[in-house]
């Protein structure tokens, strides 16, 4: 009989899975870090997203069943069914492109383009609607990717992913887009900086101190502030006048790439995944004092 123990085969196959481990071994403290923050993170529901929208890069609420939804390749807005956990329905707004946020005003959504395009879309109910693209004085070195309805002051919050065109590393910018004029305001509403002392507790997660929005919302209940980042996925959590509260440190364990965010009128948190290895996911996500569980 034949000893395949002795053939190249498997000690080719062994060397590669010794190699694996190793490596895994070598930087799982890099990830596997004492998440402090994340012992009150509780994943109350998951559900999985189909296909069409592995790439799932902004969410907006719509009612206790429905969520609209993107995907950053692809120019439709998906109506997703939170009951049946299916696509109810969709429709295109626009041609192929980098969409990465959507909000909703009324029944009239906004989805931003990462060069920080914003399509008007009418109405989400209409199969058809009509729809309006904006242009702003910013270029697509930014990479945004956030947006979100500001109901108090009328206006959208942009946030960006990328470098600051300046090169600084010490710093993320907030834009504003006013909706009584439809223009975006050339100078930052806000600035995000490094050197605070929340950012300063990044260290403790053996983390640098860098952040990439990937996404920004307001609680309707609190009027909070919530800025997600995708990369080393964090949640930055300020009070209404952008005093920072508190900065969660998620496990990328649960949180592979977290894309996107909203909230229930009643100010539940919704957050979405882009997938990976697994389908992409819409958690309904609980903070507080709770264990983290996965369902």
């Amino acid at each position: 009989m034949k000893s395949y123990f002795k053939s190249p085969p498997f000690f080719i196959t062994l060397g590669i899975l010794v190699f694996v481990v190793a490596v895994y071994f070598l930087f799982r403290s890099k990830y596997e870090v004492n998440f402090e923050n994340p012992t009150e993170v509780n994943i109350v529901t998951r559900w999985e997203m189909p296909k069409l929208l592995e790439e799932i890069s902004g969410i907006a609420y719509i009612d206790e069943n429905h969520i609209a939804a993107i995907q950053d390749e692809d120019g439709y807005i998906f109506i997703f069914n939170l009951a049946s956990k299916k696509i109810e329905r969709k429709f295109k707004f626009a041609e192929a492109g980098d969409y990465e946020g959507i909000t909703l005003v009324g029944n009239t959504a906004f989805v931003l383009r990462s060069d920080a395009r914003i399509f008007e879309v009418s109405d989400i109910t209409s199969d058809n609607p009509s729809v309006i693209k904006h242009e702003t004085p910013l270029t697509d070195e930014y990479d945004f990717e956030g947006i979100c309805y500001d109901k108090k002051h009328n206006r959208l919050l942009l946030a960006f992913k990328e470098e600051n065109p300046d090169k600084s590393k010490d710093y993320k910018s907030i834009y504003e887009f006013a909706l009584d004029d439809k223009r975006l305001k050339r100078e930052p509403v806000f600035t995000i900086k490094y050197d605070s002392e929340t950012f300063k507790k990044l260290e403790h997660f053996g983390d640098d101190k860098v952040f990439n929005p990937s996404e920004i919302g307001i609680n309707p209940v609190t009027e909070e502030i919530y800025v997600l980042d995708g990369v080393k996925p964090k949640l930055l959590i300020l009070d209404k006048n952008f005093k920072e509260k508190r900065l969660y440190v998620f496990d990328p364990g649960f949180f592979a790439q977290p894309e996107g965010l909203t909230f229930s009128e009643d100010g539940k948190l919704f957050i979405a995944n882009e997938g990976g290895w697994n389908p992409g996911n819409i958690l309904e996500v609980l903070l507080g004092s709770t264990k983290l569980q996965k369902k």
